[in-house]
């Protein structure tokens, strides 16, 4: 079953059913409870966090939401530092692609393949060469219609080493025509200046951009009212993964467990309450 099966099945039968499920058990997905699970905003794009399987019940939000549990769990502070950690991932992106931008065009851009057709070059030119050795040694043994007959192959080589020389130094028509490439700032794709209306509206209703643009939105929001979220360090958001897509939910504390002991009484009472799994 895919994750998007998956997702539509969950929010079918949650209309139906009660889950039986408390919003504080370790298999429910914290970060729904506190407004969307970023890894349901990128499924089957090139964005792609891979999969969550733990549990998404719009009812055990809703329960959340209206608890006096809300916001002393620590769930919010999880939750907002890992929207922190992507809008970063996204913006190294965004620089990366730019940098690829340059006024004469990325080496990638505008000549793929290039260093594979050098190396396809230097193997052909060996070839010529030893093949014209061989001429000259069966000239000398006498083996005349022999040598003659590599002696022709030979040429035929030279002319395809020639041939690919001239694609080795093809340009990318897109560059050749000074059309270059730009980076939506949102989700850090490429983009064509000036492309047709139709496909730009595409790209700003995709999956992958509104799924920056939501998270970008949530930050700014919760930084408007005064909320607070770490700096990044650059880690793959992915870290807070682990076997079999399932992520595991730590509350946004990164603390090792030789200080555990050390933890302030309110963290111990959300440990009772099933924070800590």
């Amino acid at each position: 079953m895919t994750d998007m099966a998956r997702q539509l099945l969950q929010e079918l039968m949650g209309e139906f059913q009660d889950s039986g499920k408390k919003y504080t058990d370790a298999d429910v997905c914290k970060d729904h409870l506190v407004d969307f699970c970023p890894n349901q905003q990128f499924i089957n794009t090139k964005a792609d966090l891979g999969s969550c399987d733990l549990i998404h019940d719009d009812k055990l939000r809703e329960a959340y939401q209206k608890s006096n549990d809300k916001g002393r769990l620590g769930y919010e502070d999880a939750f907002y530092n890992r929207l922190q950690r992507l809008s970063h991932d996204l913006q190294r992106k965004v620089r990366r692609a730019l940098e690829r931008i340059t006024i004469e065009g990325d080496e990638q851009l505008v000549n793929p393949h290039k260093e594979e057709k050098e190396e396809r070059a230097i193997i052909l030119d060996v070839r010529i060469k030893q093949a014209l050795q061989q001429v000259l040694e069966l000239g000398e043994s006498g083996k005349v219609d022999e040598a003659l007959s590599i002696f022709n192959h030979t040429e035929r080589l030279k002319g395809d080493l020639v041939a690919l020389k001239k694609r080795i130094d093809h340009v990318n028509p897109m560059f050749k025509s000074e059309k270059k490439l730009e980076v939506c700032d949102v989700c850090g794709a490429f983009l064509v200046p000036n492309d047709a209306s139709k496909r730009l509206d595409a790209h700003k209703e995709g999956k992958q951009h509104q799924g920056y643009m939501r998270i970008q939105t949530a930050l700014e929001e919760y930084k408007s009212r005064g909320g607070y979220v770490r700096e990044s360090r650059g880690d793959d958001d992915r870290r807070g993964y682990n076997g079999g897509g399932r992520r595991r939910y730590d509350g946004g504390n990164h603390k090792s467990r030789s200080r555990t002991r050390s933890r302030s009484p309110v963290h111990n009472r959300d440990r009772k309450r099933g924070y800590d799994d």
